[in-house]
Parts: C-alpha cells; sequence; structure tokens
C-alpha cells in the first residue's frame, strides 16, 4: 500500500499555463503525404536530384555532403529498407512511370526559377505516365479530390487524368492542352468506391507530347477548410496542447548549406516554394510552410514557438558555419519570419501575409535559437541572433538550445532534450527539484523513449513520471513537448511516434494517452503533496568487462568459480602468453568503426567477459597493477536495448559496439577507487569515492559480488565499495487544484493493483472521475487494435478526506476530486 498526503492549503505556484504542447519535425514523411496530405510523391519531379553541395556515390545509392556525411539516397527514393518493405519498383524518376510512352526529366524548361525540373513525356496512341502516390493513393467513396497541374505542350493534346487501379477506374477528368508556356489546368473527381492502392494516370489516347511543371492532388475535406489532414489534425487537438514547436528538429540546421531551412523558402504559392532534401531520408516539397503552421496554431489555439538557423549545419553531421554576409542572411531570414508572423500589413513580410489571405497579425511570443547547438560558435551566433530580436521585438521570449547562462549568456529559456530507457525516465523523477529558481526557464523540447519498451505501455510508464517530476517543478518548467509526433508507417525514420499513420487510418502509442490525460488536466496551483511507497530496480544483466588504456595484463578470470573468457572484443585485441592476457591497442577495424559512434576514444580498449543473460554472481580476477596506469572495471557489461535511428545508414554500427554497452564502470587510478553509472548528462557516482592500496609490480586480485540490487566490489579481499542498483519509486503522484477541484495524477509501475491511501486537508465530493490508462507490460496499440491500450474513464465513489483509491498496475490515472461547496 502507499500513501499519498495532500496539503491543498499549501500552495506551492501556479502551473505554467502551456506547460503541455507539440513539436513537429518532418520526419518519416510526416509532412507531405502526411499532415499536409498532398497524395502525389515527387509533384515536383526533383527527387532523384542531389542537392547542389552535395554528390551522389554507388550508383546513385549514397548521398554524400561536400564535408563528408552520407546517407541513403537510392536514386532518389530514401532507405533501402523502405523499397523493400513497400516493393517499389525502380523508376529514374521516382514515383513517376510510364506504359506506352517515354518520360525523361528536363533541367532547363521549367515552370519557374525556383523549380529545378520538369517532366517531359512522348506518348503512343493510348499511353499514360502514372504517379503511385506514396505507397499508393487511397480513395474514400463520396469524397471528392482537387486535381491540377502546369503543363506545355507546342501542339493541342486531349488527355484524361483518373484515379484508377488494376481493374477499376474510381474518377476521371479530361483536359485540352493548349496555349502558350506552362498553363494551369484544374479539375476535381468524387471517387465512386473505396480504393486503398490506386495510382494517378494521365492518359493520352491519341498519342502527343507535353511537359509537366508542377502537379498536385489533394482531397477537398481538410481541417477546417485549411488544407491539413483532418484526422490528425483532430487528433493533435484532442492533446490541448497550448504550443508548437515548429519546424524542427534538425531539419532546421540542415546537413549542407543548402539543406538549412529558410523561411523565405517556405512561404508564397507552394509551386514557387523550392523544396529541399531533409536530412530524413526524402525531399520535402515545402507545401507545409510557415504560414501553414501559423494557421495551424490559430485553429488549435496554440502558441507558435518557431526554431530558426543561427547560422551552422546540423552538428551531428559533419557541420558547416555560416560566416559574414552568409550568416548576416540567416539573420535576416529570421526576422522576416517575424515580420510575417506579427508586423502591420504595411510591412513587406507582413504584406505577404495579407495576400494570403490574413490581413491580420499572428501570435509569435517564442523563438529558438538554433537547434541541438553547443559550443563556442553557437554561443557567438546566439549572442548575435539574441541581440538583435531583442532590441527589436522585447515581448517575445528567446530560447537557448544550452545552459548559456553558466557563460554570462542571457536567455529566457533553456531547451533540453531526452532520450532514453523508461527506467533512465523514473529514476529522475526528482531532475528539476533542485534547479536554480533564478536562472531561465526550462523547457522539455524533446523526450521519449527509444530504448527497451519502445512505444509499449511500460515506456508510457517511465515517461509519465518524468512529467510527474516536471509537474512538481512547474515553477522552473515552462514546456514540454514530445518527439517526434507524426510517423508514415510506409517510411518509418525514427521510432516511436506519438501518431502513426498510412493513407487511409491513423492510431496513437500508449504514450499519447499520457500526454491528453496530462495536457487535460491542468488546475490552476501545484499543491503539496508527500507520498510513501516502495521501491522497484532498474533491470541489469551481464558480467564484467576490462577498460582503459592499452597493455592491461590480467589472469584467472571467474564467474561464479568458473574460468570465463572474453566474448566481445570492442575495442583491443586479446593476446594469451602462458596463461596472461594482455589487451593489445585497438586495430584498424575497430578504428574505423569507432569512427561511426559518438563519444568513443579510440586509445581505449573494451573488452566484455561471458554471457550477457547473467544477473547475479560473483567475479574474480587477477590484474597487474603498475603505478600511475588506470585499472578499469565494468559491472553488468550487456548491451543496450537497439533503437531505430541510426546516424549513417550507410554504414550501421556492430550489434557489439563500445558506445551501446555501458556498464556500471569501477575505476583505479593513483591510489583513488570511484564507482559511477555513465549516465546524461553527467556520470553519477554510485559510491563515495575512496583511497585504495594496490601491489604494484604484480598481480592485484579483484572481485565484485552482484545480486541484481546490490554490489560489493573488493580489491585484495577488502572491500571498497557497497552500492546499491538504480531504483525508483514504485507509484508517483503529483497534485494541482482550483476552487472546485483537485487533481491526482498516479503512476504506478508495480504489476500489483496498488491500494493508495489518499488524505486530504479539505472536504471532497463523494463521487469522482478517474481517467485511466492499464494494460499488460508490454501492450502496445497496432493498426488491428488502435485502442488495446488507450484512456478510459471511470466514474468512482468513495471520495472523502481520507480514502483508499485502487490503482491497477501498471497504469497512469488521473483523479478529478470536487471539492465541497
Amino acid at each position: 500500500m502507499s500513501r499519498i498526503t495532500i496539503r491543498t492549503e499549501n500552495k506551492k505556484f501556479p502551473v505554467a499555463p502551456n506547460l503541455y504542447g507539440i513539436f513537429f519535425e518532418d520526419i518519416n514523411r510526416a509532412g507531405d503525404g502526411g499532415l499536409y496530405p498532398e497524395m502525389l510523391r515527387n509533384r515536383s519531379f526533383e527527387d532523384s536530384i542531389e542537392p547542389k553541395d552535395c554528390h551522389t556515390e554507388q550508383d546513385g545509392y549514397a548521398l554524400v555532403t561536400r564535408a563528408g556525411w552520407r546517407d541513403e539516397f537510392n536514386h532518389g527514393e530514401g532507405l533501402s529498407r523502405w523499397i523493400r518493405k513497400n516493393q517499389t519498383p525502380y523508376t529514374p524518376v521516382p514515383a513517376w512511370y510510364t506504359q506506352q510512352a517515354v518520360m525523361r526529366l528536363e533541367r532547363e524548361d521549367t515552370l519557374n526559377k525556383h523549380r529545378q525540373a520538369a517532366l517531359s513525356a512522348v506518348f503512343e496512341k493510348g499511353g499514360k505516365l502514372y504517379n503511385t502516390g506514396f505507397n499508393g493513393i487511397s480513395l474514400k467513396a463520396g469524397e471528392t479530390y482537387s486535381f491540377y497541374m502546369f503543363a506545355k505542350t507546342e501542339h493541342p493534346v486531349s488527355v484524361r487524368v483518373c484515379a484508377e487501379d488494376d481493374s477499376h477506374v474510381f474518377g476521371s477528368m479530361d483536359f485540352q492542352l493548349e496555349g502558350t508556356g506552362y498553363v494551369r489546368y484544374d479539375g476535381s473527381f468524387a471517387a465512386d468506391r473505396d480504393g486503398d492502392n490506386a495510382r494517378l494516370s494521365i492518359c493520352c489516347p491519341e498519342g502527343g507530347e507535353i511537359s509537366l511543371g508542377f502537379c498536385s492532388l489533394m482531397p477537398q475535406d481538410t481541417y477546417m477548410g485549411h488544407g491539413l489532414r483532418k484526422d490528425l489534425v483532430e487528433k493533435l487537438k484532442a492533446l490541448n496542447p497550448r504550443f508548437l514547436r515548429f519546424p524542427g528538429g534538425c531539419i532546421v540546421e540542415g546537413f549542407s548549406p543548402e539543406t538549412a531551412m529558410r523561411f523565405r523558402n517556405v512561404i508564397g504559392p507552394v509551386w514557387e516554394r523550392p523544396g529541399h532534401q531533409l536530412m530524413w531520408h526524402y525531399r520535402s516539397y515545402n507545401g507545409l510552410g510557415f504560414h501553414e503552421y501559423l494557421q495551424l496554431c490559430e485553429d488549435l489555439d496554440m502558441e507558435p514557438l518557431y526554431v530558426c538557423n543561427c547560422g551552422m549545419t546540423c552538428q551531428g553531421r559533419a557541420p558547416v558555419l555560416f560566416e559574414g554576409e552568409e550568416l548576416e542572411d540567416m539573420l535576416q531570414d529570421t526576422l522576416d519570419a517575424i515580420e510575417y508572423a506579427v508586423g502591420g500589413k504595411d510591412t513587406v513580410w507582413g504584406s505577404l501575409r495579407a495576400q494570403m489571405s490574413h490581413p491580420e497579425p499572428f501570435r509569435m511570443n517564442y523563438i529558438e535559437i538554433g537547434n541541438e547547438n553547443f559550443g563556442p560558435d553557437y554561443e557567438m551566433r546566439y549572442r548575435k541572433f539574441f541581440d538583435t530580436i531583442r532590441a527589436r521585438y522585447p515581448n517575445i521570449r528567446l530560447i537557448a538550445n544550452t545552459h548559456l547562462e553558466n557563460q554570462g549568456i542571457p536567455a529566457d529559456i533553456v531547451d533540453e532534450h531526452f532520450y532514453s530507457t523508461a527506467e533512465f525516465f523514473a529514476e529522475n523523477i526528482h531532475y528539476y527539484d533542485g534547479y536554480d529558481r533564478k536562472g531561465p526557464g526550462i523547457f522539455l523540447g524533446e523526450l521519449a523513449v527509444v530504448r527497451g519498451w519502445v512505444g509499449q505501455l511500460y515506456g508510457a510508464l517511465g515517461e509519465a513520471a518524468f512529467l510527474i517530476g516536471m509537474e512538481r517543478n512547474q515553477d522552473v518548467v515552462e514546456l514540454a513537448s514530445y518527439a517526434p509526433l507524426l510517423e508514415n508507417v510506409n517510411y518509418n525514420a525514427w521510432f516511436p511516434n506519438l501518431i502513426r499513420f498510412n493513407n487511409r487510418e491513423s492510431m496513437a502509442i500508449p504514450t499519447y494517452y499520457v500526454w491528453k490525460m496530462f495536457g487535460n488536466s491542468r488546475g490552476e496551483n501545484v499543491v503539496e503533496a508527500e507520498e510513501e511507497t516502495g521501491i522497484l530496480y532498474r533491470p541489469v544483466k551481464g558480467m564484467a568487462s576490462l577498460m582503459g588504456p592499452s597493455g592491461l595484463r590480467y589472469k584467472n578470470a571467474s564467474w561464479n568459480g568458473r574460468p570465463v573468457g572474453i566474448s566481445h572484443e570492442l575495442m583491443g585485441r586479446i593476446e594469451e602468453k602462458d596463461g596472461v592476457f594482455r589487451i593489445l591497442p585497438p586495430d584498424q577495424e575497430q578504428r574505423e568503426e569507432a569512427e561511426k559512434l559518438y563519444g568513443v576514444d579510440p586509445e581505449r580498449v573494451f573488452a566484455v567477459f561471458g554471457e550477457e543473460e547473467v544477473t547475479s554472481g560473483a567475479f574474480d580476477i587477477e590484474i597487474y597493477a603498475e603505478e600511475g596506469k588506470e585499472i578499469s572495471l565494468g559491472i553488468y557489461s550487456s548491451r543496450m536495448p537497439k533503437e531505430v535511428y541510426v546516424a549513417d545508414e550507410t554504414h550501421p554500427p556492430k550489434e557489439w559496439n563500445s558506445a551501446n554497452v555501458k556498464p556500471f564502470v569501477w575505476r583505479l587510478e593513483n591510489g583513488i577507487s570511484s564507482f559511477r553509472e555513465q549516465a546524461y548528462p553527467e556520470d553519477k557516482y554510485l559510491d563515495e569515492e575512496r583511497l585504495v592500496q594496490l601491489q604494484y609490480g604484480q598481480f592485484n586480485r579483484f572481485r565484485y559480488e552482484a545480486d541484481g540490487k546490490s554490489m560489493k566490489l573488493y580489491v585484495n579481499g577488502e572491500c571498497i565499495h557497497e552500492a546499491a542498483v538504480p531504483s525508483f519509486p514504485a507509484m508517483a503522484c503529483a497534485v494541482s487544484d482550483s476552487s472546485t477541484e483537485v487533481i491526482v495524477k498516479i503512476v504506478n509501475f508495480s504489476p500489483e493493483e496498488d491500494e493508495v491511501e489518499i488524505s486530504l486537508d479539505c472536504a471532497v465530493e463523494t463521487d469522482y472521475k478517474a481517467v485511466v490508462l492499464t494494460g499488460e507490460k508490454q501492450a502496445e496499440n497496432s493498426f488491428e487494435e488502435p485502442e488495446r491500450v488507450h484512456d478510459e474513464e471511470r466514474l468512482l465513489s468513495g471520495a472523502a478526506e481520507q480514502f483508499i483509491y485502487r490503482a491497477p498496475g501498471y497504469s497512469v490515472n488521473v483523479l478529478r476530486i470536487g471539492k465541497k461547496k
């Protein structure tokens, strides 16, 4: 049984009004073919064209930047696994195919200066040119679809444009093409029945030659008529989000100067917006642009939070720095974006907004300068942007990527990102308790469980526990959003994502319902609440490992008294002579592998003993000690659970590598013994540092004992460290109230029902409401069972100043208890 004692009389601080929001980045084809429901893939015919400052290798397989970053390209089709999964036939112009016709890209005679290509086709009689959409085109009976194309022809040509599959025509339009230059042709059709794998065909019954400059097929029925996919926006609305962070994410930075995000490229008529290659393996046509984001914010009553490029490309992908005029232009681009949003219609950019049918200004109260940028290069650029924006728009709150206040650089808010395991989030429930209340506010801009219980209920519980800790600290944490938001399941580049969709339907992962429950239950003030509960230990496994400088000598390694050898040479090779083993320096193959990994020192060795699937036991080893030379042992040396994201898809890392094995580290050097965990954002010490006496010039006996809950570390028979395996509360809560109700948020990590004894200092109504998310630990949603795990509202009775609430095992709970008048 757990206990919660609530003191509503002790109001700690008001709730942060904009705490829960959403973050959109165009990843997993979340934009085109998703939130922006364009149905034609490669509508601008440019997907196979590499960016100007890049080249392709291996016959179009890999895209390589001038700075050396690589990505899968596949002639513009993106990831190889997409091609395999979707069974995409090869075509020189992605998504476009011909039958009794010949097509080619026209690079000179294009629609306008922003278009890099047009598509020319020569038809035989009865020939056709067709587009397969985003892994097919989905049509709904009775719904109307709008089509337009810019086409030119030297001689009049009759064409029929139809949506069809191999056995049926769902709707068609007839056009007579003629005139001088590119001419826009518009049409529409109503689908006569449902279809899931249609294509859009341009048929030429009598033959002829045409050039297409741009084309589009969109459903007429969009959210509020503003051009976005209804079911996806409705799911966003249900979260009750208070802000939208856009347009990224890493796509803001780009992976090269040309692919960096610029406001000027994402406004105006969509056929005049230059598309650009995204680091998430495909090209964006930028139909979902700055105006569309602002309109979505207005439609859902969200604060826009615009992320601007601060003059540098992605620092995780061979960065390029903008200098001189390039940097000044990027700053001006940001100022132009702000003017577009909030400037009067008599300003340059405000007048363009007015031309887009929005004469009145939008809101713009938050600007984030850069995305995940850091270091001196960022600090200089940030300060330049901060000073300029603050001088012109003093009311806009400016967000930094790192804690620049530690360098004396001003920031209103700092953005922090966390991607880890469910246990990490649960263990860090007190993360913000010690933050400086006089420093900048915190934006928890990106968080997700990406290893282990990914997209499953238990992962959602871990994230919910971290949000509980955040809610307790709303005097410092002002904003929070999950990442990523949307995923087209046919073009997955990252997992998990809050909402998953295909061409016809959408569903949400369990985490979505946590954010929905918390975002719709806010209260007015955070009130004092004390909890009493048990603890749960982090699951651990794996044997020992050796790390440190090369040349380390050891012998007589054993596990539970039985000899054990090295099973994985992650860095360094093992040499044996007369029963003594030496770890040699990493070889060339290992050094090349290390170059693919983040935070790996190519000079240090790393070797793992024995089997991975062990939790309890004793490890013994004799290690030769040399004065001034480090000795490091790893305890619980196993692989972290895999994540979907791979930094370089053309050279994925090995299953076992020195970046994904993170044991607890027992380090001895210069007479000091330390025991710590390799953790983010900094290592955590599991025990105090201790003095230790080694016998230099000879082998010393090292031993550790572990049982899954505690660890004891010995040198030459003396216990040096004793530490617990990291743990977290079995139950956690946060409480807010208003003049009319008390809102109690509870996370129960235990598999068993917890009879939570709740004590209040105010009279409450007997009847109350509970919104509950529960299920099996590994439960997840699918298109076959889209609501296997979802929020369920329960009407309960029995609330009093002291009562029992039975929190189901593995559950997130929101109790709304009315105060008596």
